[in-house]
């Protein structure tokens, strides 16, 4: 029988994903005990609202993040967000560079860049010297025709770079960016499929997705 493993973060209230973006925050509006009188006393529900920036946990970019017009999130195409065959590429750098993908399956694949940074998440360090991929690596990834790239670290872009290439080059060519990943270390190499499709939010940038990887063939 398949595997699912979660590849995404938990989001609660106040977690900080990358400093400086508001934190989410809860509202309860109504709890079991006190929404009892908008039934009758007959049943009980909790009702609750969750307000958060799009940047929040673990999250796909649509190319409208970059660019003016740029496809929103409701526009992406669910063959680029769900049902993926994924390839992990195992990177200790911090500048992974497209030496990485010598090799790689590419064309039509979620591309997973596992770099382990994800144990940090939530700490100060997260935000530290994180790895990510080279504009070099993105170019690479748009020839060899990856449908969707992932990455559990800070950012596909080295945020010291406010020209942000990356996203440039993978939004650019209509290709989802999911940061923030997690648990990568828990798939094997053998046969997976990723499902992360944020909602569809018409005028949409940024949501988070609850992703995971459907193991076997």
């Amino acid at each position: 029988m398949p595997r699912l493993v979660e590849v995404s973060h938990p989001i609660r209230d106040g977690m900080v994903t990358y400093p400086g973006i508001p934190v989410p925050r809860a509202e309860l509006l109504f709890d079991h005990a006190t929404s009892r009188a908008r039934y009758g006393n007959a049943s009980e529900f909790l009702i609750a609202s969750l307000h958060l920036c799009g940047n929040t946990g673990t999250y796909v970019d649509a190319p409208l993040h970059r660019y003016t017009g740029g496809a929103d999130l409701a526009a992406l195409p669910l063959d680029r967000l769900a049902d993926l065959p994924i390839t992990i590429v195992d990177s200790d750098a911090r500048a992974i560079g497209p030496e990485m993908l010598a090799g790689a399956p590419i064309a039509g694949r979620a591309v997973l860049f596992r770099t382990g940074w994800s144990q940090h998440f939530g700490t100060p360090r997260y935000g530290q010297d994180a790895p990510f991929l080279t504009a070099e690596a993105c170019e690479a990834l748009v020839r060899g025709g990856a449908a969707f790239v992932g990455i559990d670290s800070l950012n596909v872009d080295d945020v010291a770079d406010l020209t942000r290439p990356s996203h440039t080059i993978l939004l650019g060519a209509g290709v989802p960016i999911c940061e923030h990943m997690t648990n990568l270390a828990a798939l094997p190499q053998t046969p997976g499929r990723l499902h992360a499709a944020p909602i569809a939010w018409v005028g949409g940038a940024s949501f988070p997705v609850r992703a995971y990887v459907v193991l076997g063939d």
